[in-house]
C-alpha cells in the first residue's frame, strides 16, 4: 500500500466514533481470539488471548511484508 493511501486511512479511522473504530481495527481478531479461547480453555486465558493477537496481527504481517 503506497503511503498516501495509508494515511488516509489512518486520517479516516481517527474520524471514527469509538464504536465503529473498534469494530473496524479490534473486534474481528478479539473475536477469533475469544473462539480459540473457548475452545482450548487454557490454564491462563489472558496470556493465551494475549499471544494469539500477538502472533496473528495482521499489521504485523503487513510490516514484515514491507521488509
Amino acid at each position: 500500500m503506497s503511503d498516501k493511501n495509508e494515511e488516509d486511512k489512518k486520517n479516516n479511522l481517527q474520524n471514527l466514533p469509538i464504536r465503529a473504530y473498534l469494530d473496524q481495527t479490534v473486534v474481528p481478531l478479539l473475536l477469533q481470539s475469544l473462539t480459540e479461547l473457548v475452545r482450548e480453555r487454557p490454564a491462563n486465558p489472558i496470556e493465551f488471548v494475549a499471544q494469539y493477537l500477538l502472533a496473528n496481527n495482521p499489521e504485523n504481517a503487513q510490516a514484515q511484508e514491507k521488509k
